[in-house]
């Protein structure tokens, strides 16, 4: 990392009184950079990165079908993001579309309906066999007197691993073509553009995952430069704010700051990847 951006990360880490971290691969060159790659950190919504990945490679082994059919069920309507929480029991989705609506909306009951299918072992199981040895899934512990526990899966990783995942996957070394075009369809479709995309320049592509808790901002993603370079970025920043869950967060906009710097720069005019090298 070069001393521009070391100064860009301590600027940041000052400001939102917390830690960034991130993994950084130019597909093209192959180089690496990164900043507290291999700590651990929550993963928050990145998780469900790993439960589509498990999802789609059950669907290659021919043990699931994107055909399967849910139905919305009470008892997991899930509090936070999504939609379906706010939707009408016994209604019938597809496995494709519970997880468009994890990733694209990061629906989390449309998450907790696939955790309930699936459980969080197999897919524990599944990222073991992927090789990562940090990244796991739990469940968040409520207490028992409430009304409606809210099923909410929870879990740990670290940019590398969260951003080797992604890698494996645009290499298309996780899954067959088939399975690789719909994982990236659907995370193309991602509707939180607030942090890696948020100041690129216009022509730019992203798809990816993105993660929010009260004191902590996510994103992994793979990014496209108009000339078609691409580069694998997982960030996460850990700040010590008063939680504030809007788009203008001091680590959500860390986030989209660092990853402006570290894809095109101060000025914003190269489409040259890793900059920093």
């Amino acid at each position: 990392m070069n001393s521009a951006i070391r100064q860009t990360i301590a600027t940041m880490e000052h400001i939102v009184g917390g830690t960034l971290a991130y993994f950084m691969y130019d597909v093209k060159t192959r180089q690496v950079t990164g900043h507290r790659t291999d700590e651990p950190r929550a993963a928050a919504s990145t998780y469900k990165l790993p439960v589509l990945i498990h999802c789609a490679l059950l669907v290659e082994e021919g043990k699931l079908s994107w055909n399967k059919s849910f139905q919305l069920q009470e008892k997991l309507k899930s509090r936070g993001t999504g939609i379906l929480k706010d939707l009408s029991v016994g209604m019938v989705l597809t496995l494709r579309d519970v997880c468009y609506l994890m990733i694209a909306l990061s629906d989390n009951t449309a998450t907790d309906i696939l955790i309930d299918c699936l459980g969080i072992e197999s897919v524990n199981r599944r990222l073991n066999d992927l090789g990562c040895s940090v990244t796991r899934l739990e469940r968040q512990i409520f207490p028992p007197n409430l009304e409606r526990r809210p099923p909410l899966a929870a879990g740990m990783t670290t940019p590398g691993e969260m951003g080797g995942l992604l890698l494996d996957l645009v290499q298309g070394k996780l899954a067959g073509a088939e399975a690789t075009q719909t994982m990236l369809w659907m995370l193309s479709a991602q509707q939180d553009r607030s942090m890696i995309p948020r100041y690129l320049p216009a022509g730019w592509l992203y798809a990816g995952k993105t993660g929010s808790n009260s004191d902590l901002r996510a994103d992994v993603g793979l990014v496209t430069s108009p000339v078609g370079d691409q580069v694998v970025l997982a960030m996460f920043c850990e700040h010590s704010q008063t939680a504030d869950w809007s788009v203008e967060s001091p680590g959500t906009l860390a986030l989209a700051r660092l990853a402006r710097h570290l894809l095109v720069g101060e000025g914003g005019e190269s489409s040259s990847f890793c900059r920093s090298g």
